[in-house]
């Protein structure tokens, strides 16, 4: 089994290594609990959010994925 710490370290430079999703000015919260992510925040449109949780759902050791992300209204 993965270390929660771990797994969310990955989550994290998956994300950063994206384009897409600008952490910097959209911080996404991660956590992990009883093998589900949870994923909180706001991110810029709808690609950042959909590339968000793609990356995520690739990392092993991850039951399943909790989306509270909000596209931020234009």
């Amino acid at each position: 089994m993965h270390e929660p710490e771990a797994i969310v370290r990955q989550v994290r430079a998956l994300w950063e290594h994206e384009t897409r999703i600008n952490l910097h000015r959209y911080p996404i919260a991660v956590t992990l609990s009883a093998g589900d992510l949870i994923v909180e925040g706001q991110v810029e449109h709808i690609i950042a959010k959909k590339r968000a949780l793609e990356l995520a759902a690739s990392v092993v050791g991850i039951r399943g994925i909790v989306d509270r992300l909000r596209v931020t209204p234009a």
